[in-house]
């Protein structure tokens, strides 16, 4: 168990500098390759942001609050991602900083998120309904869930944004709560900043996403999560942590 934290900890704490500057061969790539290379990019792109977007299949329901900070590592680039792979790039990845409170009555949460860092800022948010919640009389089923959400991008040559929506179910048991869930994000991006040629050409894309993980409740409220997700068919490893209330 020791292990296991120490390698999500260092994951986690990790990800400036499997991001850092990812990105910043993108107007060179592309003003010598052209627009084609954007509809790929965007695919690697939008699944980074997308692979954050659970944990749990348990929504917190009124009156719950959640703070935590997640992360998505894709091993490499996929093999259409030209602007990434022939910069040099191997593994990158992005975090997000959430909060999310229950609403009363609705079964629903609220979660905002986002991330800043040379250039690149990602804000959003969006919903988590509960389906199903286990209790006493069906402590042996599974949390069920559904969430939406929608991220604004803007980067120094590209902005845009990105939807997802999500369907996770996971199993509330002490210390060790498996999950898996079945996302697709859809990712639009604008080329800015580039040349007259490029500006304002645009791309999007969507594309399905699996995650299997699980959560490891280590004090009370708080909790540490590492996962296996297939990005659009693309290898990346999920981590955070966090605390519900």
């Amino acid at each position: 168990m020791k292990k296991n934290i120490a390698v999500l900890s260092l994951l986690i704490f990790s990800v400036p500098a499997v991001y850092a500057d990812s990105f910043e061969d993108f107007k060179t790539q592309i003003q010598a390759q052209g627009e084609a290379l954007l509809t790929p990019f965007a695919e690697d792109f939008g699944g980074i942001i997308g692979g954050n977007d659970f944990h749990s299949g348990r929504a917190l329901g009124f009156p719950g609050f959640e703070v935590g900070l997640g992360m998505t590592v894709q091993a490499r680039p996929s093999e259409g991602n030209r602007i990434l792979r022939d910069a040099g790039v191997d593994a990158f990845g992005m975090p997000l900083l959430s909060a999310g409170v229950g609403l009363p009555l609705m079964g629903t949460d609220v979660v905002v998120r986002g991330f800043s860092y040379s250039g690149l800022s990602v804000i959003g948010g969006g919903l988590r309904y509960n389906i199903f919640k286990s209790g006493v009389l069906a402590k042996f089923m599974p949390d069920l869930s559904a969430s939406a959400f929608y991220d604004s991008i803007n980067y120094d040559y590209f902005k845009g944004n990105h939807m997802s929506l999500n369907l996770v179910a996971s199993f509330d048991i002490p210390v060790i709560k498996p999950f898996a869930g079945v996302g697709i994000d859809r990712t639009k991006l604008e080329i800015k900043n580039v040349s007259a040629l490029l500006d304002g050409v645009d791309a999007s894309i969507s594309k399905p996403r699996y995650t299997l993980g699980v959560s490891f409740t280590l004090l009370p409220l708080t909790y540490l999560y590492g996962a296996y997700s297939s990005l659009h068919g693309q290898a990346a490893y999920n981590a955070g942590f966090g605390a519900r209330f």
